[in-house]
């Protein structure tokens, strides 16, 4: 469709016409003919203004919760407009996907919800999927911009290709998701205002996996040779459609530029095996155009020099590359991993045969294996740019330089799955899904750092202490804190000496975030203002973001909150400047300054917060992108739409789920999370069974979250009278509780439910009634366990039949819940139910 997500939606819904609409008092000549030949909805869009002419009484047609404003476009595969979603205060798209039967339509519900799911930059996103009476909708972004058929005559050559890189991008997204597009064109994709492009209209996706045999579907002179066929599709049908549509657009031109012909005609081969071997592989290729005079520019003066400090600081020289010049990639490689290193820790992980083990084994070794064969592309990719004189030499060896730091991380990887214990095989799932990025190496924008190198006679230490950091960051996401403690001590000592600020700076960061994860006393606060002044010395504004991020964070959860933003106007400037370098940065700030404002119980900005750490995560990918899943589960806490929040439950289990697995320990906390904050109340008991005995019986070792997810089940098990559940949950948490829980309010709270469930109501009031208040100025979360304990003595009152002790408690439980209300009120209003339920069980004398 061309161009369907253009039309401009107000700032809020308005009852005035559109400027291209007539005006609401004049009844459009020919009404009944627009009426007969137009779709349902337009028909009843036409008589809502018609209504507002003839009337003056403007009628909303909403569908679902969304009002739509005016029809936007129309394709094969659908309808779209453009609408007002009242709940978020944004406009949205339309699309109707399928008025069919019920089998198309749940069809098209099921393949909404894996578009869903799918989060890329480069790529329009589904925000909901309606099933309403007039069909079902996919609600998606509204974008106003170009199509690429729109934008083509109006640019240069390079940036026509550039916006059909970033579309290749999306389509590798999606590809990496499991969807084949199917019918990309140069109408199904987008650049929008902040000169992003989207691919749009996944109508006519389907798994790559799809075993049925496929429909031919699709714009006749964009389909690949198989599609017309209707033989089995593979993702390589879609760098057909964008070759095809790419060379429309530039044979429009004039002739087309030498070095893009054999790109071209390689991704549109009529033989799929022909094509590249992957969507990503040709949007490199296209990223291979002749050098550009900024980038000799880059080189002029003390460029080269830099190069060659960086490249003796890293070892990296020419003399290897003269031997197997392009194609001697995967022999590098298989040094950190490949040959030996892997078959030793596939032995390894294969002999732990036992609950969680096979699954994260399968997992550790397919997420090793593939940044392998990336690395192995990015090398080659820059070599051949290298020979075809796309790029510098310097600048080949910066890309190289890069390259060689990133086997550090996969070398020590490669000896932690090789010694791995089964406690230990959850955390290296983390860190193999947290290796640095390789993008980064084919960068070069980032790649011309403005940081100075270290001094000639320096560069072989500081290049053993970035491994060293290197190290550190791999041990801790797999969870070896005792290395990574040992390690870091040594980085920063060695980094010290050597006093060359970047390398100071990034070991204080690596070091505080082990204190950071270790919840220590001051967890890393002091390592990361130091790391802050430090960054901010060498003028790195990405990473001085970062520290301060952290530092603010470590600040807030240990002493006072109140200081921990001092100074932040200038650190969101330096996060402005820093660009796209710093956008893990930027998402970390503000998701760190949304807990800095819940610790200061400013929900409101708590939720701003959240909300642009959320935005600025999107696109983000490896450990940027675990990490910053957290987002979505603050923003539960603060968001007061049951609606939303169940969506954000939703999205943040699917993206761990495709992140880490089902079963990971960081998936079913997002399930927990879910079940606790997401889901109406009447199926919270439901939603958190089944992680909460699945976190149990495959990650014993995670104690203090058994904990917390056995008590949440164990209080709503006694108000809801269901004795063995309250007895088994109780028991967990008792048996969960180490030595630094073992006597705290939740345990003591855990024992007396106990007591309940075994009925010994007396000693469960004596338990309980020893529990000492705490002052209004204890943090909420602690307070909430008096709530708990006037809850427990309400039941056990109740089971004494003493009226009037239990009509105390209850009143105690509600009193406690109004001065929480403001902290929490999504936890509050869980125990307000309760109450509410043990009133009803009082009046009608019913007991456990």
């Amino acid at each position: 469709m061309a161009d369907p997500l253009a039309p401009t939606v107000p700032d809020r819904p308005r009852a005035e016409p559109a400027p291209d609409e007539p005006p609401a008092s004049e009844v459009p000549h020919g009404l009944g003919d627009a009426v007969d030949d137009a779709d349902p909805i337009s028909r009843e869009l036409v008589r809502a203004r018609a209504q507002a002419g003839l009337f003056g009484e403007p009628t909303a047609l909403c569908i679902g919760r969304y009002r739509v404003i005016e029809r936007a476009g129309a394709g094969g595969m659908g309808v779209v407009w453009s609408a007002w979603d009242p709940e978020l205060n944004r406009g949205v798209a339309l699309k109707l996907a399928s008025a069919g039967d019920e089998r198309a339509r749940a069809r098209v519900l099921d393949e909404g919800r894996a578009l869903a799911k799918l989060s890329h930059p480069n790529v329009v996103p589904i925000f909901d999927v309606l099933d309403a009476p007039e069909g079902v909708f996919l609600v998606m972004e509204l974008v106003k911009g170009k199509t690429l058929r729109q934008l083509a005559p109006d640019v240069k050559l390079l940036d026509l290709v550039r916006a059909y890189r970033q579309a290749g991008e999306g389509l590798a997204a999606a590809h990496h998701a499991g969807l084949i597009h199917r019918d990309f064109k140069a109408d199904n994709a987008i650049l929008g205002a902040d000169q992003r492009v989207r691919v749009l209209d996944f109508g006519l996706a389907e798994a790559v996996d799809n075993e049925a045999a496929p429909t031919i579907a699709g714009t006749p002179r964009y389909m690949a040779p198989e599609q017309h066929q209707g033989i089995a599709l593979t993702p390589a049908v879609d760098q057909y459609g964008l070759c095809a549509a790419l060379g429309e657009a530039v044979r429009a031109r004039g002739a087309v530029p030498k070095w893009l012909v054999p790109i071209l005609a390689r991704g549109s081969a009529d033989r799929a095996e022909d094509r590249y071997r992957s969507m990503s592989d040709l949007v490199r290729a296209l990223a291979m155009t002749p050098a550009a005079k900024w980038r000799q520019r880059a080189f002029i003066g003390g460029g080269a020099v830099a190069v060659c400090s960086i490249v003796a600081a890293f070892g990296v020289g020419r003399t290897r590359r003269a031997e197997a010049p392009c194609e001697n990639g995967a022999a590098l490689i298989a040094v950190s991993w490949g040959g030996e290193p892997r078959a030793k820790a596939i032995a390894h992980l294969q002999a732990l045969a036992s609950g969680y083990a096979p699954e994260a084994s399968a997992r550790i070794i397919g997420a090793l294996d593939g940044y392998a064969e990336r690395w192995v592309d990015v090398h080659r990719t820059a070599c051949l740019a290298h020979e075809a004189r796309s790029i510098s030499t310097a600048m080949f060896d910066r890309r190289d330089a890069c390259l060689a730091r990133h086997t550090t991380a996969l070398r020590r990887m490669g000896e932690l799955a090789t010694s791995a214990v089964l406690v230990d095989v959850s955390g290296l799932v983390v860190a193999a899904r947290s290796l640095p990025e390789l993008a980064a190496c084919g960068d070069d924008d980032g790649l011309l750092s403005p940081i100075a190198p270290p001094p000639a006679a320096a560069a072989a230490r500081a290049a053993e202490i970035a491994d060293q950091i290197a190290r550190v960051d791999v041990e801790r996401d797999a969870g070896r804190s005792a290395d990574a403690t040992r390690d870091a001590e040594t980085a920063v000592t060695s980094a010290r000496a050597l006093a060359y600020e970047p390398l100071i700076a990034r070991a204080l960061v690596a070091r505080g975030r082990i204190a950071l994860s270790l919840a220590g006393a001051e967890r890393g606060a002091d390592d990361f203002t130091e790391a802050l002044h430090a960054a901010l010395a060498m003028g790195d504004d990405a990473l001085a973001v970062e520290a301060y991020a952290r530092a603010a964070y470590a600040i807030a959860t240990t002493t006072d909150p109140r200081p921990a933003t001092d100074g932040l106007p200038l650190i969101e400037d330096l996060s402005r400047r820093a660009g796209d370098r710093g956008a893990f940065a930027r998402s970390l700030l503000h998701n760190n300054l949304g807990s800095v404002a819940l610790a200061r119980g400013d929900r409101l900005g708590a939720r701003r917060a959240f909300e642009q750490a959320r935005r600025e995560a999107q696109g983000l990918s490896s450990s940027a992108a675990i990490e910053l899943t957290e987002v979505m589960i603050s923003l539960m806490t603060v968001v007061d739409e049951p609606a939303e929040r169940e969506q954000l439950g939703g999205e943040v289990v699917a993206a761990r789920i495709a992140m880490l697995g089902p079963n990971h320990p960081l998936t079913l906390d997002a399930e927990i999370a879910r079940a606790t904050l997401g889901v109406p109340p009447d199926r919270v008991r439901e939603s958190l069974t089944t992680p909460c005995i699945a976190k149990a019986t495959l990650h014993p070792q995670e104690r203090a979250s058994i904990l917390e997810c056995a008590y949440e089940l164990a209080w709503r098990a006694v108000v809801a009278g269901d004795r063995p559940v309250a007895a088994a949950m109780s028991k967990r948490v008792i048996d969960s509780a180490d030595a630094d829980s073992g006597d705290s309010r939740v345990v003591r709270t855990a024992r007396a439910y106990l007591q309940i469930a075994q009925g010994d109501a007396d000693g469960a009031v004596v338990a309980l009634s020893a529990i000492p208040p705490l002052p209004a100025t204890a943090p909420w979360w602690l307070r909430m366990t008096s709530v708990d304990a006037a809850l427990g003595l309400a039941v056990a009152h109740l089971a004494q039949h003493d009226a009037a002790a239990n009509l105390r408690d209850l009143d105690e439980a509600a009193r406690l819940c109004g001065e929480l209300a403001i902290s929490a009120p999504i936890y509050v209003a869980a125990r307000l139910d309760a109450v509410a339920k043990l009133r009803q069980q009082a009046h009608s004398g019913a007991g456990l």
